[in-house]
C-alpha cells in the first residue's frame, strides 16, 4: 500500500477562458472543481495504476467536506483528521487558452493546534504498519515547524518504511537531515534548497552526489519540466527526455511523475525504467485540463516515446 501524507490539502477550482484580460470582467467558458494537493494527487494516480493507496490529511469546514465528496466520487481512499474551527483551503487557477498560460492563486491554509497535530500523528502511526512506502509531499500549514517532515520521516523509519519526499526550499533543506529514501524536487525547489540559481546539468549531478554522500539518501530525482528529469543514485546518473505532447495544464504533473516512479519502485523494475514510468505519467497528465487525471492506458502510453541517457558522474 502507498501511504500518502498531505498536511495542507485543497480543492482546486480552475476557470478556463478563451482569453484572460486583467482589470476587466472575464467570463469562464468552463469551470473544473477537483480534489487537489500533492499527496492526494499521488494517491489518485497510484490508484489508477492499480496500487492500493491511502491518503492522510487534515481537513475542515465546507471546503473540507467538498474535498471528501470529490475523492469519494473518484474512489480514492482518504482517511483525514477532521479539525474544528478550520477551513480547508481553496486554490484557484485561471487558464488562458489564447496565451496557453495558467495563473494560480493558492491559499496558504490555516494553523492548527498541537492537540490536532497529535491526533494526526496517532493516525499516521496507526497506518504505517500497513504501508509499503510513504510519500510526504506539499506545503506545510502555517506555524508548522520546518522539521515537521523530518519528524515524519524518522517515525516512518522506525517502521522500516522507505520515504519519498517531495517539497522544496528550507523545508526540504531541514527534512533531508532525516535521510529519506528519495527526494523529488523540481529544479526550482532544488535550487531554492541550495540557495543557488541557474544550475547546469553537471552542477545538478555534483550537488546531488554531495547530498547523497552527506545525508545517506538513496535517490535524488530532479524534474526539469519539458526538459525531462535527472535521477541520481550512488552508482548511476540518468536523464529521461519526454516525448513532445500538447500541453493543456501542468498542474499535478510532478505528482503524476512521483506516482509513476513509486509504482515502478514497487514493481521492482530498474531505476531507469522507474523514471520512464514517471515521465510517461507526467506526459499524460499535462495533456489534461486543470487537475483532471488521465486513464491508466494514457498514463502508461508515453513510455515508448521517452529517451534514456546515461550521464557521467
Amino acid at each position: 500500500m502507498v501511504l500518502t501524507v498531505t498536511l495542507n490539502p485543497s480543492v482546486d477550482k480552475t476557470y478556463i477562458l478563451d482569453s484572460f484580460k486583467p482589470e476587466e470582467l472575464n467570463r469562464a467558458n468552463k469551470v473544473l472543481l477537483n480534489a487537489g494537493s500533492k499527496g492526494i494527487n499521488v494517491s489518485r494516480v497510484c490508484g489508477l495504476l492499480g496500487r492500493d493507496t491511502l491518503a492522510l490529511g487534515l481537513i475542515g469546514g465546507n471546503t473540507g467536506e467538498l474535498l471528501i465528496k470529490k475523492l469519494n466520487e473518484e474512489g480514492v481512499n482518504f482517511d483525514p483528521v477532521r479539525i474544528k474551527n478550520f477551513e480547508t483551503r481553496l486554490n484557484v487557477k485561471v487558464m488562458d487558452l489564447s496565451a496557453k498560460a495558467i495563473t494560480g492563486i493558492n491559499e496558504t491554509g490555516e494553523p492548527i493546534s498541537s492537540d490536532d497535530y497529535s491526533l494526526f500523528i496517532e493516525k499516521y502511526q496507526e497506518k504505517l504498519p500497513f504501508a509499503d512506502i510513504v510519500v510526504l509531499s506539499g506545503s506545510l500549514l502555517p506555524d508548522m515547524v520546518l522539521g515537521t517532515y523530518f519528524n515524519l520521516i524518522k517515525i516512518a523509519k522506525q517502521y522500516k518504511k522507505d520515504v519519498f519526499l517531495d517539497c522544496g526550499g528550507s523545508v526540504l533543506r531541514e527534512s533531508i537531515k532525516a535521510s529519506p529514501f528519495c527526494i523529488k524536487p523540481n529544479l526550482f525547489e532544488f535550487e531554492d534548497m541550495l540557495g543557488k540559481t541557474g544550475l547546469s546539468e553537471q552542477q545538478i549531478l555534483k550537488e546531488s552526489m554531495a547530498l547523497i554522500e552527506k545525508y545517506d539518501i538513496e535517490r535524488i530525482v530532479v524534474t526539469l519540466g519539458k526538459n525531462g528529469v535527472i535521477g541520481v543514485t550512488k552508482d548511476e546518473a540518468i536523464k529521461v527526455i519526454p516525448p513532445a505532447v500538447a500541453v493543456n495544464s501542468t498542474v499535478g504533473a510532478g505528482d503524476a511523475f512521483l506516482a509513476g516512479m513509486c509504482h515502478g519502485h514497487l514493481s521492482n523494475i530498474e531505476f531507469s525504467r522507474q523514471l520512464v514510468l514517471g515521465t510517461s505519467c507526467a506526459s499524460a497528465k499535462v495533456t489534461k485540463e486543470g487537475n483532471n487525471i488521465p486513464s491508466m492506458i494514457e498514463l502508461l502510453g508515453y513510455t515508448d516515446g521517452c529517451r534514456i541517457e546515461s550521464l557521467n558522474i
